[in-house]
Order: C-alpha cells, then sequence, then structure tokens
C-alpha cells in the first residue's frame, strides 16, 4: 500500500516518491474539508494525490491505478 513519508512526501507501491513543500500539503488538507482536492507530482511520471476531509487517502498511479494510502512512515 501507498505511504506517506513524513512530513509532507508521498510513496507509490511503485516506488515512485512523490515530495511537495509542507506548507502546500498544510493547505491543500484545509482545502479538502470542504470539497476533494488532488495534487499531481511534476516529475515523469505523473502521479496525482488525492485529498479528502482533510486527509490524503489515494495515489493514482499511471501504471498501478488507484492505491489507497495506509501507512506513514
Amino acid at each position: 500500500m501507498a505511504t506517506i513519508l513524513f512530513p509532507s512526501s508521498f510513496r507509490c507501491d511503485c516506488g515512485h516518491e512523490s515530495h511537495f513543500c509542507e506548507r502546500t500539503i498544510r493547505e491543500i488538507k484545509i482545502m479538502s474539508r470542504r470539497k476533494p482536492r488532488a495534487l499531481i507530482c511534476s516529475e515523469e511520471p505523473k502521479h496525482e494525490i488525492e485529498f479528502d476531509g482533510g486527509e490524503a487517502v489515494t495515489i493514482l498511479c499511471p501504471e498501478m491505478g488507484r492505491r489507497a494510502i495506509t501507512g506513514t512512515e
């Protein structure tokens, strides 16, 4: 399962890591409390991290499809 790498990075099951600024993650968590939001990683292959209810919930992987985020490292 996909994991959150504390404090503002994410690792997909395919091994790809997406890194963001802490402020960006903090702001999107706040915005996702009202409406689901997504961040797209600029590195290839592009991964999309989906936020809902103030938390990161899934990663959309171009190779493996939708993967739930289950853990924190």
